[in-house]
């Protein structure tokens, strides 16, 4: 994967020291090096956890936490009135943040999105919201039943509300036609029960991965990979070989699906399995045939941990991942002046855009945690070639 220094027209350059002032204007042309450029801040107040989407040709942010911050590990409410309704949009093109019309309901850290054509589809708690980036309007989505434990997949012009898991009871699929209006159900798939759900659309249809529940209610154990295909217009799965691994977030890079999660378990000293199984690896739908991940880096060893796996372009534990036939892994550098933990990311075509982050151990803490000192408003961009 060959990476270059992203610089549009309009965005900024970090100051040497850091800070979050942008400098006034940058180059247009492209550098090489695999840099990170600096954007404009964003217009958002500091906040954890908002939705990042690309529509209509801009990067949008919306939603998110912006209460008091809860350091990772801990257990903390979250007031509801800190669940915030409003977003912004950048152009990558002219460089500019636009706000964008207030969600119609509060949308809560990591909401599920999925964008087609040019409106972007959020579950927001048990509501469905659509925004249309053309008109900057939002509408509710009326659902077949509460969507609250589902997540959205993007089908072709199909809107799937996959469940996530059978542990509280089995329920099916529901698939939304989005020219129509009209609700569907898919297909039981023949993994039920199962856990850790996971809905992928490929060239080869729908392909579902997940692991066992055991007739006690147990998980498996080892909690290996299962995986079915439902093809285009089909109305029966086809059962492929239980995958040797024990992740399955996946992108369909257009060869393959690819789940990039590096490092892998061995059961510990209480129920060893006698191997180390991988958590991620890659799975030919059409014949079924599953891999390792080539050349792994070992797991912690990468740099900024961004996490936006979208097609081709996967970004995932401090890499790059390039699924061409070298199957390269490129570090992803932590931009300087950057938060240490990296906030929403999302591609643009071949544009890496992160927004936001936090910092846990900040300078200007004084022994308290704040919104404004914890949680940056900052945008940064990587370019891939």
């Amino acid at each position: 994967m060959v990476v270059s220094l992203l610089l549009t027209a309009g965005c900024a350059v970090g100051s040497s020291d850091g800070s979050k002032s942008p400098a006034a204007s940058a180059p247009t042309d492209a550098r090489g090096g695999g840099e990170w450029v600096r954007l404009p801040d964003g217009p958002l107040s500091p906040r954890q956890g908002s939705s990042a989407a690309y529509v209509g040709g801009e990067v949008l942010i919306v939603g998110g936490y912006s209460g008091p911050p809860c350091p990772p590990g801990a257990d903390c409410p979250m007031p509801p009135e800190d669940v915030e309704r409003d977003g912004a949009a950048y152009d990558l093109d002219t460089g500019t943040w636009r706000s964008i019309t207030s969600a119609p309901r509060p949308v809560p850290p990591w909401a599920s999105t999925a964008v087609i054509g040019d409106r972007l589809y959020v579950l927001a708690g048990d509501s469905l919201l659509a925004w249309d980036s053309g008109e900057d309007s939002w509408e509710e989505v009326s659902t077949p039943e509460d969507p609250s434990w589902s997540y959205l997949v993007v089908d072709g012009t199909r809107l799937v509300l996959a469940s996530g898991s059978d542990e509280t009871g089995v329920r099916p699929d529901h698939v939304y036609d989005t020219s129509t209006g009209a609700w569907s159900i898919l297909p039981q798939d023949p993994l039920k029960p199962s856990f850790d759900r996971a809905l992928i659309s490929t060239s080869h249809g729908l392909v579902l991965t997940a692991k066992s529940i055991r007739p006690d209610g147990g998980p498996a154990d080892p909690a290996l990979v299962h995986a079915a295909v439902l093809p285009p217009g089909g109305d029966a799965w086809r059962t492929l070989p239980v995958m040797d691994q024990l992740g399955g977030r996946w992108t369909w890079t257009g060869q393959r699906l690819v789940d990039p999660t590096l490092g892998g378990a061995d059961g510990g000293q209480v129920n060893n399995y006698g191997r180390v199984i991988p958590f991620g690896g890659r799975l030919d739908p059409a014949t079924g045939d599953w891999s390792p991940l080539p050349d792994a880096p070992s797991e912690g060893s990468g740099g900024w941990s961004v996490d936006a796996l979208d097609g081709p372009s996967i970004a995932a534990g401090g890499w790059l991942y390039d699924d061409d036939s070298n199957s390269s892994w490129t570090l992803l550098p932590r931009p300087h002046g950057a938060p240490a933990d990296p906030g929403p990311s999302v591609w643009a075509d071949d544009v890496l855009v992160v927004y936001g982050g936090a910092d846990w151990d900040p300078p200007d803490a004084h022994g308290q945690l704040g919104p404004e000192n914890v949680w940056s408003t900052s945008a940064w961009a990587y370019r891939v070639l």
